[in-house]
């Protein structure tokens, strides 16, 4: 047995000491306020598991009042419809809307006699703008994502919504295609967030997005239950920030579904 004197020991943990505190530390939320003379814009993104719960109870009325307590402007939620969840040929898109009190814009990804099922964004604000894309790759679950512009005190904004698949392959083409169309449009301030299915610091696929976004939200947001993973992300460029962004932690949103909302307060020029 080796033995280390009570010196020694203390040098050593303090080395460690400060060997943690040069760590780069990767926080999970942020608290600033708007810079004057900016707008500020209440967003959030939740994948929310097709409405059922970790409880295994299908309960859009507890979805509904989640996205009622955030009161944000606009929302980008994931896995809204039935698939292999929840009720068959119950509209949860129009669910969502008559229980919100927000404007509810379907993505669907996936069609059938007894639902849909995809993204959808919920806002307050006027949609100029809306389209669809199809991020569907080879034999893979069909992918997508909502591409609308929204108005905000007079200014366009930019919104993309998507749900990224399993496969990093996969991921890279569904992330080059998203870089691609936000390159097409650089006036236009751009928001883009959603459930991307990426949670390695090193990933190529989040450097090309931290290359062509000028910040992100990024909180530890998966599992529900115990929240390890950073998978539901809000990024920005075009003159956007993001002074402020938590996830969002209580009874309710740990029981409503797998994921945890992500909220953020974005800057708008």
């Amino acid at each position: 047995m080796i033995r280390f004197s009570r010196e020694r020991v203390q040098r050593i943990a303090s080395a460690l000491r400060a060997a943690r505190a040069r760590r780069p530390r990767r926080v999970d939320n942020r608290s600033l306020p708007v810079p004057d003379g900016m707008a500020a814009l209440a967003v959030a993104t939740w994948n929310i598991h097709s409405c059922v719960g970790l409880d295994a109870r299908f309960a859009p009325d507890r979805v509904a009042q989640v996205i009622r307590d955030l009161d944000v402007d606009l929302i980008g939620l994931q896995e809204v419809g039935w698939h292999h969840r929840g009720e068959s040929g119950m509209d949860q898109f129009a669910f969502l809307e008559r229980h919100t009190g927000l404007k509810a814009y379907a993505g669907p990804t996936k069609h059938s006699e007894r639902a849909h099922y995809g993204n959808a964004l919920l806002t307050r604000l006027p949609v100029h703008a809306m389209e669809t894309i199809d991020l569907s790759v080879g034999k893979r679950e069909p992918r997508g994502a909502i591409d609308a512009v929204v108005g905000v005190q007079g200014r366009e904004v930019r919104v993309i919504i998507a749900h990224l698949g399993l496969d990093p392959w996969e991921r890279a083409k569904q992330v080059g295609d998203i870089v691609s169309r936000v390159a097409e449009r650089p006036e236009l301030p751009t928001l883009f967030m959603g459930d991307l299915n990426e949670w390695t610091p090193s990933s190529p696929r989040l450097r090309r997005l931290a290359e062509s976004f000028a910040d992100v939200a990024n909180p530890r947001s998966f599992h529900a239950r115990m929240p390890t993973l950073r998978l539901d992300r809000i990024y920005v460029t075009g003159g956007l920030q993001i002074p402020a962004y938590e996830v969002i932690r209580s009874v309710l949103t740990r029981r409503a579904s797998d994921h945890l909302p992500v909220r953020a307060t974005l800057a708008v020029p």
